[in-house]
């Protein structure tokens, strides 16, 4: 009885071992994904945004050197 009591347990303690390593397989993917997107975004950010950087600091500069063409043009306007 003891024998038939302990193979029960030991196929049921595989199956459990089996639904773990299932269970750690799939953590290991969900891990890499997130890696993945993780360095995704990582690449662009230090890649477009330096990249851009030069692009943004003209457009600042146009966009400030456009608002005090209009203040000056206003100032004129209503003197």
């Amino acid at each position: 009885m003891d024998d038939v009591i302990q193979k029960n347990l030991d196929t049921r303690f595989d199956e459990i071992d089996r639904r773990f390593d299932a269970i750690d397989l799939q953590f290991v993917e969900f891990r890499n994904d997130m890696n993945e997107g993780f360095n995704r975004i990582e690449y662009f950010l230090t890649h477009h945004w330096t990249s851009n950087f030069s692009l943004m600091i003209a457009t600042n500069i146009a966009v400030f050197g456009t608002v005090i063409a209009s203040l000056a043009f206003l100032s004129s306007y209503l003197k």
